[in-house]
């Protein structure tokens, strides 16, 4: 061999990243806005257990495996969901929710923060139906009946109603939605909006519920079955100390509609919203103060 060859040898290592099979019911990124960074610890409250106890990283908080998972065309999709999550109501939440702080600050309301405020209410529509609770409701409303029924169908009609639950033989739930779709569709039913942005004074906090933001249904638009009712509230907690409701103007058919405001809070109005999302929870909520968190505890023990 030429000693003016030299023959160099790399080796090559070839990393497969595993896809993340654990995902969060509530985005990380929102429960980051709760977490103590100084004790590098959240608290938890579960309402049925009785007890509070500490979360020092929030990778098993408000999450469940395979979440988020769906089986389509003979494979597990464990991506798509969360893809699209990320891109559409994760990836800008920290950029949102600064841009509404600065709105508080500065009171002076332009296209960002309407676009920031329209964000969070897309957010909020869909959080619940990311929760457990509703994805089993959902599967069970659209499958469940017709599987008491299946035995009746023509061979063929069976056939293609046992393919459509094979699902069930490889992930938790369906998962046939889109939540962009869903919460532009919400959006658009909703109508012109309002917003109360409320904010919390340096001795109180808000919690932030298993369930993400809460929703209320109301006769908004007219259809020929009259009982129809659609979302026309959504309210949740971007931080420790700010929470905002968004209010359909439909909702005010026979009253004048109120302007959007900025409202600072005292310590019942933090109370107030706090007992209704532990109320409304499945089972917990969460805070970035423990003293405070068992503070109220104590206070509101009849539903606590």
């Amino acid at each position: 061999m030429s000693d003016n060859v030299r023959y160099i040898y790399i080796s090559y290592t070839i990393v497969v990243m595993s896809v993340p099979k654990n995902h969060h019911i509530i985005s990380k990124v929102h429960i980051k806005n709760f977490f103590n960074n100084r004790e590098g610890k959240i608290y938890v409250y579960d309402k049925f257990q009785k007890n509070i106890f500490f979360k020092s990283t929030l990778k098993s908080l408000f999450s469940e495996e395979y979440s988020n998972s769906r089986f389509s065309d003979g494979t597990i999709d464990h991506e798509t969901l969360e893809r699209e999550l990320n891109d559409f109501f994760e990836k800008d939440f920290a950029k949102n929710v600064s841009i509404v702080q600065h709105f508080i600050s500065n009171k002076k309301q332009n296209e960002e923060i309407i676009n920031a405020l329209l964000y969070f209410v897309k957010y909020g529509i869909i959080a619940e139906m990311r929760t457990p609770k509703h994805k089993k409701e959902v599967d069970e409303a659209v499958f469940g009946t017709l599987k008491g029924l299946s035995e009746m169908f023509a061979p063929e009609l069976k056939a293609d109603f046992e393919k459509s639950i094979e699902f069930q033989n490889h992930v938790k739930y369906s998962n046939l939605t889109s939540y962009l779709e869903i919460a532009a569709g919400v959006l658009e039913k909703m109508g012109d909006l309002r917003y109360e942005i409320l904010v919390a004074d340096q001795f109180n906090y808000f919690f932030i519920p298993d369930f993400g933001a809460a929703t209320q249904r109301d006769k908004i638009n007219e259809y020929f079955n009259p009982d129809i009712k659609e979302i026309a509230y959504v309210g949740l907690a971007l931080t420790i100390k700010i929470y905002v409701n968004f209010y359909s103007t439909k909702l005010y058919k026979k009253r004048s509609i109120p302007s959007s405001s900025i409202t600072y809070c005292d310590f019942n109005a933090v109370e107030y919203y706090n007992r209704l999302n532990l109320r409304y929870s499945q089972s917990k909520v969460a805070s970035e103060n423990e003293e405070y968190l068992k503070d109220f505890v104590e206070r509101n023990s009849a539903i606590a």
